[in-house]
């Protein structure tokens, strides 16, 4: 076993990806099978770090596992929780320990916890699930104001 570092340079092929780059003694390494998760795909940047595996009868043959750039990792994640970051090392999706899930990409961003959805997006405020309190008063469908006159009246003030 050795640390690999990833040059950058990569190629698909039969739905495997090979990497290139540098052993730990600046050995150089072209070509060699990246193995990930079932179900997850990524293609390292240039400086990530990677586990190289040679294959002691055949030098020729080797496998490369992980690959992460230490300065792009998300940092302070809590105990059991996940993130899928970007090039950048930008949160993309975020899953923590206690079932709270926060989906940063696209053109909304999406928290989801239990059965409620809150989500954020450039035409405003969508909350599925659950009820929203201001201020300790509930709005939602069961919110009503008393002593309201019909017409062109405002009224007043809830209290809780």
């Amino acid at each position: 076993m050795k640390r690999f570092e990833f040059d950058g340079r990569y190629a698909e092929r039969g739905g495997q990806q090979f990497v290139s780059g540098r052993g730990s003694k600046s050995d150089g390494w072209t070509e060699i099978h990246r193995i990930e998760t079932h179900g997850f795909a990524s293609v390292p940047v240039k400086g990530a770090q990677g586990l190289l595996l040679p294959m002691p009868s055949n030098p020729d043959v080797a496998f490369v596992l992980g690959g992460e750039h230490p300065d792009l990792r998300p940092k302070d994640l809590p105990q059991g929780g996940k993130a899928l970051y970007d090039a950048g090392g930008n949160v993309i999706k975020m899953l923590l320990g206690d079932g709270v899930t926060f989906d940063l990409a696209g053109a909304a961003y999406t928290v989801r916890k239990g059965g409620v959805t809150f989500m954020i997006s450039g035409d405003g405020v969508d909350i599925v699930g659950g009820y929203l309190k201001v201020n300790g008063v509930r709005v939602d469908e069961t919110h009503r104001h008393d002593n309201v006159e019909t017409g062109t009246g405002t009224s007043g003030t809830v209290v809780p």
